[in-house]
């Protein structure tokens, strides 16, 4: 069940907007309408990797946090559940990016901007939208903390593996061990599950959009990511499935 919104005429205008932005983010970028230009898509000139990075995850703590602040004081147990599942995810993001991930090239200016945009809305979003809640914890709602948790755990497991790859040789090379031994992506994957517990935690129409959003950002961002390999090394394992082992 999702939270019935207050349509006023910015409200509606607004979710258009934004889900017209969900629906075919993904096909802007696969079809390089609006191509996101960081990581092996990056460039030679730009934002540094590593500091575009570290700012566009640790910008929507701030959001967060400042939106969240009217009723975090006086707050119910599911709103600092909500909370502190945007602030999770977004932190743990910010700290890979400090300790773990190995860098090269640059994130495009126009990149960067939509990329920092996007997130403080979202988790703005979702911090405002938490001052209205669930009545009571719900099935849904544990299973929602249970899929934020194997997603962020899987997550990290499997951009260490990459991280280690890294630190063995400079460059790229062809992942190994965990779910990449399937799937080019399994990290995005995971990081698909966290926005769907997200979800089923907020229990908002705009959590939902969030989550379409990022379903068709990553899904177009894995297919993309599994032909660049196979055209960088001819001995790409051809089985490996985008994201999720023997699936897809």
């Amino acid at each position: 069940m999702i939270i019935p919104s207050n349509w006023t005429l910015f409200n509606t205008v607004f979710y258009i907007l934004f889900g017209l932005f969900a629906i075919f983010l993904g096909f802007l970028d696969y079809f390089e309408l609006l191509p996101m230009r960081y990581s092996k898509f990056g460039t030679k000139k730009g934002v540094p990797a590593r500091l575009g990075m570290v700012i566009l995850y640790f910008f929507p703590v701030l959001v967060v946090t400042i939106l969240a602040l009217p009723y975090l004081p006086t707050g119910t147990t599911i709103q600092w559940i909500v909370y502190g599942a945007v602030m999770l995810h977004f932190c743990k993001r910010t700290l890979e990016v400090l300790f773990l991930h190995k860098y090269s090239g640059n994130i495009q200016p126009l990149t960067f901007g939509i990329i920092v945009f996007s997130y403080a809305l979202m988790g703005g979003m979702i911090s405002w939208l938490n001052n209205e809640t669930i009545a009571a914890m719900d099935a849904l709602f544990y299973l929602g903390i249970g899929l934020l948790l194997v997603g962020e755990f899987g997550n990290f497991y499997h951009h260490k593996l990459l991280a280690n790859l890294r630190k063995k040789e400079s460059g790229y090379h062809i992942p190994k061990g965990g779910w990449f031994e399937y799937a080019t992506c399994p990290h995005y994957f995971f990081e698909l599950l966290v926005w769907l517990g997200l979800f089923l935690l907020s229990r908002h129409l705009f959590t939902l959009l969030v989550f379409i959003a990022m379903l068709g950002y990553l899904t177009a961002r894995s297919i993309k990511t599994r032909q660049w390999y196979r055209t960088r090394f001819p001995d790409y394992p051809e089985q490996r499935k985008y994201m999720i082992p023997y699936i897809f």
